[in-house]
């Protein structure tokens, strides 16, 4: 597989979108695993640092209401 930026041979590939990446074009970002309610009803994030991104996509700040796929 090949850079989507440069046609190097890729060595990894965004958490976000899929792009593959070679070490030169690989840029990183929190990951949120997961959400859950804990004591007092506080909301409550599993995040994962350092993450793999390619810096090209754009992942959306706040969850995008889909009443559609219900």
């Amino acid at each position: 597989m090949k850079c989507w930026v440069c046609e190097e041979p890729a060595q990894a590939i965004c958490k976000f979108c899929g792009r593959a990446l070679c070490k030169d074009h690989v840029s990183k970002m929190p990951y949120i695993a997961a959400v859950y309610v804990g004591n007092n009803r506080t909301p409550k994030l599993v995040v994962i640092a350092d993450t793999i991104w390619c810096g090209i996509c754009k992942p959306q700040a706040e969850p995008i209401e889909m009443p559609e796929i219900y």
